[in-house]
């Protein structure tokens, strides 16, 4: 008699994943709709909408428009249609392909004349190149349209995260120079990127992976363990954190006047306090999780547990048995079923009384769950009946457990008389319903009663076309 294995599959918290889909689309609004007022204000001249704030460097008319069909590339894949999904990758591919001319200007100082895409509308501070985009927007260009093209397709899955992560990255160099140059620092930021597409880079890598939350880098944040919840609590002070630290560091350099030794020590001191608090907010964070998921363990463990003996209860008895049968009708598994009931119990509760009673049901309870293996189930069917389920084990295995159980009952030390029991023994088979097979288990048991109790009785298997010939009814034990 083999063991089933049993595995936990991973489950993901559907509620967690729609959230996910609804942030990725409303990234994909947003980038739209940044990236649209910054080419209406070059446009119509109104430097508010092109940069962030006066003395800020600009995003670029050919950025904007980078933006654009990565946001509507990103909006697109959520459409059911595969036509409008071909249609969003055509526009990442016009993405990526932007990026690619672009940094190819930059690496050979070529004019390959797409620097003004849409007419003389954007200027650049290089007067050598006006209108071109900042290398590491480029560079996140290329990366953006790989991971629009990869994404939808569900193919490569490393090569899909190495992308995202290396706009991340490319992102967080940029918020981490802004804190620098928030600070005080002459020097601008990061390959002179404008803030505004930092953050857009920042949203569409975030509004990609939340598109495909199931695969991927998301995987771990939409799972319902405690990794995926705190994987989502994480990600937000996790992105942050270093343009904090810069800006920290910098600002106790510039505006405090201490020399940079003395900066560095402070910033250590603060980097330690804020870690040393994200710690402690993850540990109540843990503990809080872990106290609610032992009480909706107990609360489903409540749900189908019978109070008295610990075992399962009808209604976890009748959904196992349920998944026993559509596996044996699926892939042809086999299991059987033991029906068993304390010979004379009225008698004994008169004699004895209820809590004695209940006493009897308790260690019943306790040698059922003994003679088990892992993989079965112990219920209690009601009164002093009591259902056993075994996967993987045939009539000679059932009638094997029986005979341990019989011995276990005759052995143990009863605290008032002796407690024997009946069994019923019967396998599953081919187009078996639930009722069919608890009515022979049932049928046999009573046969073990008519016979003199304390014995097992085996079940005549009804004649099916797809299995051989019926079991015989056996008495088993004395």
């Amino acid at each position: 008699m083999g063991v089933a294995m049993i595995t936990v599959p991973f489950h993901h918290d559907i509620g967690v994943v729609r959230g996910f889909l609804r942030l990725s689309r409303a990234a994909a609004w947003l980038i739209c709709g940044v990236a649209l007022a910054v080419l209406a204000g070059w446009w119509w001249d109104w430097p508010l909408l092109t940069t962030m704030w006066p003395g800020q460097p600009a995003m670029t008319a050919n950025a904007a428009v980078g933006f654009v069909l990565s946001g509507g590339s990103l909006l697109l894949s959520h459409h059911p249609a595969p036509s409008w999904s071909s249609v969003g990758r055509w526009l990442s591919l016009g993405v990526l392909a932007l990026g690619a001319v672009t940094l190819t200007e930059h690496l050979w100082l070529v004019d390959l004349r797409i620097d003004r895409l849409i007419g003389a509308l954007s200027t650049h501070d290089s007067a050598r190149w006006p209108g071109r985009m900042a290398e590491p927007v480029a560079a996140g260009f290329v990366l953006l349209g790989g991971l629009g093209l990869l994404l939808p397709a569900r193919r490569w899955p490393r090569v899909r995260d190495a992308l995202a992560l290396g706009v991340l990255a490319i992102a967080m160099s940029g918020l981490a120079s802004y804190g620098i140059a928030l600070a005080g620092k002459s020097a601008m930021s990061f390959g002179r990127m404008p803030l505004h597409s930092t953050l857009l880079l920042l949203l569409a890598t975030l509004g990609w992976l939340c598109a495909a939350p199931t695969l991927g880098l998301t995987r771990v944040a939409t799972a319902d363990t405690l990794g995926g919840a705190l994987a989502r609590r994480l990600l937000l002070p996790a992105l942050l954190l270093p343009a904090v630290f810069a800006f920290v560091f910098e600002l106790l350099q510039s505006w405090l006047g201490l020399p940079e030794t003395l900066a560095f020590v402070f910033v250590a001191l603060f980097s330690g306090g804020a870690v040393a608090g994200l710690v402690w907010w993850v540990a109540n964070l843990f503990d809080k999780l872990e106290r609610q998921r032992r009480e909706s363990i107990a609360l489903r463990n409540d749900a189908g547990t019978d109070i008295l003996t610990g075992l399962a209860n009808r209604r976890a008895l009748d959904e196992a048995l349920a998944g026993l049968l559509r596996g044996q009708r699926e892939h042809d598994t086999t299991f059987s079923l033991l029906m068993l009931d304390l010979d004379h119990f009225k008698t004994f509760n008169d004699d004895f009384g209820h809590l004695a009673g209940d006493q009897v049901l308790r260690i019943t309870g306790h040698l059922l769950r003994a003679a088990l293996r892992p993989a079965d189930m112990a219920a209690r069917y009601g009164g002093e009946e009591f259902v056993l389920l075994l996967p993987g084990a045939d009539m000679g295995g059932a009638s094997d457990v029986a005979a341990r159980l019989l011995d276990a009952f005759r052995g143990f030390a009863w605290p008032h008389c002796k407690v024997t029991v009946s069994i019923g023994v019967a396998q599953a088979v081919a187009g078996d319903a639930a009722e069919d097979l608890i009515r022979r288990a049932d049928s046999a048991l009573y046969d073990a009663k008519r016979g003199g109790r304390d014995r097992a009785v085996a079940a005549i298997a009804l004649p099916q076309v797809s299995r051989p010939g019926p079991f015989p009814r056996a008495a088993l034990g004395p």
